[in-house]
């Protein structure tokens, strides 16, 4: 069965004509469930809230400070682009906690995977938020895995259409942590992008074709390179044709066959996996959650298969 965090229990208020979608953490949770060959086969649980002493895994404790009490300026706030609230404090606690206790889930139990219903906030610095997102719950994560852990030799693979900046800023000169980030070339971030392991920046349109092609290729280069004892999987799906951030050109068939890329890779070589959930922007928002839903629901038909 898939262990599945979620903290879309908790309310942010947005204006109706706001860019984030808040709404698609529970509409992706609401089809999990009413989805009957999933009966059985996926664990929901509530994500528990990030601690201030867990979010310095990877965050300046003065900036997890100054958010949890309301303190950051107007500046610092556009530059996460939500308005501050209780309700947002709730969910980027709860966001970073729920890839904590997935990361936590299969390290201790020896799980061959498990998820966050949300995360893969890859834009958060350690001193600052930036681009929807407050705290970085991939890089908090493997700080706790490394130290609560031991874990020496840490893979990302972020397959977001956006650089995950905040998370090569993070990690960059510590070697137990490999980045490797497919994104797109013309596309946000552009005055903050960092420096990953590896950096695969993609031309607008690029096709089911070509992008699988290279993850191909790249998958096994990096478990054989890197010998990872954990492999983070951001999986957003604003590559999307049909998303209003995209600029890439990617169908539904192929992100299916991108997740399986890495999902069998993973089962296939023995190295624990955590899947967070990433960026989806599409208008109407049906696209982009039936894409978040096809990664959980590939990752719960598979797990049961390998245990079968």
């Amino acid at each position: 069965m898939l262990l599945a965090f979620h903290s879309d229990s908790h309310a942010v208020d947005l204006d109706p004509k706001h860019r984030f979608p808040m709404d698609k953490y529970a509409l992706t949770r609401q089809q999990l469930h009413a989805d009957a060959t999933l009966q059985g086969k996926i664990d929901f649980r509530e994500a528990p809230l990030a601690s201030s002493e867990e979010l310095a895994y990877a965050h300046e404790p003065a900036y997890v400070r100054r958010f949890m009490e309301g303190a950051l300026d107007a500046k610092e706030m556009r530059s996460i682009g939500f308005p501050w609230s209780m309700g947002l404090v709730a969910r980027a606690r709860g966001s970073a906690g729920g890839t904590l206790a997935a990361t936590r889930a299969v390290l201790e139990w020896q799980l061959p995977l498990a998820c966050n219903i949300a995360g893969g906030t890859h834009h958060a610095f350690p001193d600052r938020g930036e681009g929807f997102c407050v705290f970085n719950d991939i890089a908090v994560a493997a700080g706790a895995a490394m130290r609560e852990y031991g874990l020496q030799r840490v893979l990302v693979i972020d397959c977001d259409v956006h650089q995950g900046n905040g998370t090569a800023a993070i990690c960059a000169g510590d070697e137990r942590v490999t980045t490797f980030d497919m994104h797109g070339d013309k596309n946000y971030p552009w005055k903050t992008r960092m420096q990953n392991t590896y950096d695969i920046a993609l031309p607008d349109a690029t096709s089911d074709a070509e992008y699988l092609s290279l993850l191909g290729d790249w998958l096994p280069r990096l478990i054989e390179r890197h010998e990872p004892e954990l492999v983070f999987y951001q999986a957003g799906v604003d590559a999307l044709k049909e998303d209003s951030f995209g600029r890439l050109a990617m169908t539904r068939e192929g992100l299916q066959t991108r997740n399986q890329l890495v999902f069998s890779k993973c089962l296939q070589e023995g190295v624990p996996l955590v899947i967070v959930m990433g960026g989806g922007y599409s208008r109407p928002v049906e696209a982009t959650v039936n894409a978040h839903a096809d990664v959980y629901r590939q990752a719960a038909l598979m797990m049961c298969s390998s245990s079968a």
